[in-house]
């Protein structure tokens, strides 16, 4: 197996990669976090990240990518379903990673968070591996959570005060969600059905909208490549909906 873990952030990192070596297997990892605001904080994430790799002798690839606008232009329509694109951008550029350099399956360490939504999580990585033909390595982290946070804390590694984007440090630090439960991801999830043909139906409905929500991404992204790349251009607009030919 060549195994490529996609990072949210080296406190995370810690338990999923000791728990993978226990098991004989030595990932690769991979930073491809363009959802995380402002610029400081990427910075102070990736740069945590590289410092930890190196010590503990982790190969590391790195997609840097600080995608404030192209991530904004793409969740505005619906900001509280932002996780969605969230999950399907850095899944999909996982596995589209994996394929294009070799590696026989991927997984991430947002599989160790009890804040994310983990079904939605696990569909995102299902679709983006059947899109780009690369297996999913599933493997539930979260009973190693605490741990592994527990080490990072010893380490006096950065640690994050919120999820990521800038809608979810709001909702850290403002008074106006601080009183109210977060719904975020959660509210993104069908209800459970109940039949055979309603599971199929709910599934095929979840693996089309994550793929939507990445494409969306991605096309905004690109736009906001070809707009760097020529000085004179403005901010890009968000981009027309996607759709299958």
């Amino acid at each position: 197996m060549k195994l490529l873990l996609h990072i949210c952030c080296a406190p995370c990192s810690i338990a999923c990669i000791a728990s993978l070596r226990a098991e004989g297997i030595e990932p690769t990892g991979f930073w491809y976090n363009p959802n995380i605001h402002p610029l400081t904080e990427y910075r102070a994430r990736r740069d945590t990240l590289v410092a930890y790799a190196s010590q503990i002798h982790l190969a590391l690839e790195m997609q840097d990518e600080y995608g404030l606008r192209p991530f904004v232009c793409a969740v505005a329509d619906d900001i509280a379903a932002r996780c969605l694109t969230c999950y399907a951008a850095r899944l999909r550029e996982t596995a589209r990673y994996a394929a294009a350099h070799g590696f026989t399956h991927f997984t991430s360490t947002l599989l160790i968070s009890p804040y994310q939504n983990h079904e939605l999580l696990v569909a995102a990585a299902e679709q983006a591996a059947m899109e780009f033909g690369v297996a999913f390595w599933y493997r539930d982290f979260r009973p190693v959570f605490r741990e592994g946070q527990a080490q990072a804390r010893a380490l006096g590694l950065y640690m994050q005060k919120y999820c990521g984007c800038v809608f979810s440090e709001e909702e850290r630090y403002s008074k106006r969600f601080r009183s109210k439960a977060h719904k975020g991801a959660a509210e993104q999830t069908p209800p459970t059905p109940h039949g055979a043909a309603d599971v199929r139906q709910a599934h095929d409905a979840a693996m089309q909208g994550l793929r939507q929500a990445g494409l969306r991404f991605e096309a905004v992204r690109g736009a906001a490549r070809d707009a760097a790349a020529d000085p004179s251009a403005r901010d890009p607009v968000p981009a027309p909906p996607v759709t299958d030919a």
